[in-house]
Formats: structure tokens, sequence, C-alpha cells
């Protein structure tokens, strides 16, 4: 592949910056550069799609996760519900930012399925939540951390379904 030269004037913050990023095998400015044009690339074509849109916020959450593992074995404590969030937000992420067959403008049905999909996800997310609060095991590390909010709903949940009948 041929190379092209490319020059540009950035500020001392900008050029510090660069100085102070690490990116994977990237040293000089030059390669750092080229790392950052390839990731940016990669986030343009991820983007376009569901399972590209997933699997690049799989890749952004991985650092994140990983150092909650590492905090997790050092403490012998492990949150479930924590656990169980991470493990959604790649998907509730990828579907909200892959509309319907990629179209640009959605039709009024197209609208309709595209937030039913969103809602779904986040029923499941906190039917998932719910459930984890049946469990006799600690399931986070803050002992009720989920529970204390379950009553507010509750009588949230009451007055919309009393109001509706």
């Amino acid at each position: 592949m041929k190379k092209v030269q490319i020059g540009a004037r950035v500020s001392e913050a900008d050029a510090e910056f660069i100085n102070l990023l690490e990116i994977n095998g990237a040293h000089s400015p030059s390669d750092k550069l080229r790392a950052i044009i390839q990731e940016a690339r990669q986030r343009r074509e991820y983007s376009q799609d569901f399972s590209g849109a997933y699997r690049m916020m799989t890749e952004q959450l991985g650092p994140a996760g990983e150092v909650l593992r590492n905090a997790e074995f050092k403490t012998g404590r492990h949150s479930v519900l924590l656990a169980r969030i991470l493990e959604w937000m790649p998907e509730f992420y990828a579907y909200c930012i892959s509309p319907p067959d990629g179209d640009e403008e959605m039709s009024p049905e197209e609208l309709k399925k595209y937030e039913k999909g969103a809602v779904d996800r986040i029923v499941r997310l906190f039917e998932s939540l719910l459930h984890l609060e049946l469990s006799s095991q600690e399931t986070s590390y803050t002992p009720d951390v989920f529970r204390k909010y379950i009553g507010d709903l509750e009588k949230l949940i009451l007055i919309i379904t009393t109001d509706s009948k």
C-alpha cells in the first residue's frame, strides 16, 4: 500500500496528549496517529450495524470489566448485580445506535418497533435484577443497594396501574 505523508500543526497541549497517549504498539507520534485513524475507521465501520456496534461496545467495556474482575479477585467479593448490568450494556447501546435497516428516515411503524425494542431490553434488565433479589445469597457489594428502590418503584407502579383502570 502506498503511503502518503501528512503534515499537521497541533497545539502544545495536543502534542503533550499524543506524547502521553498509550496505544498498543504505537510509540512515535506517526505510529500513534495511524493508530488513532485505524481506531476511528473501526468505530465508523462498527457502528454501521448491530453486531459491529455490539463488538465495539464490548471492546470499550472490556478494560473496565477487567479492572472490576481484578478488584473482585483481590477482595474476594463479587457483585452479580453489577456484572449483570455490564453484560446488558453492550446490547442496549448497540441496539440504540443501530437504527432499523440503516434507514435515515423511519416510518411511524419503524419508530414504534424501535421504541419497543429499547423498552423490551430495559424490561429484561429490570426483570433480571428483580430475579437477583429473590436470591438468598448476597448479590452486590452493598446489601440491599437495589432493593431500597423497589418500594418506591412499587408505589409508582401501583399509581400507574390504579389510574389506568
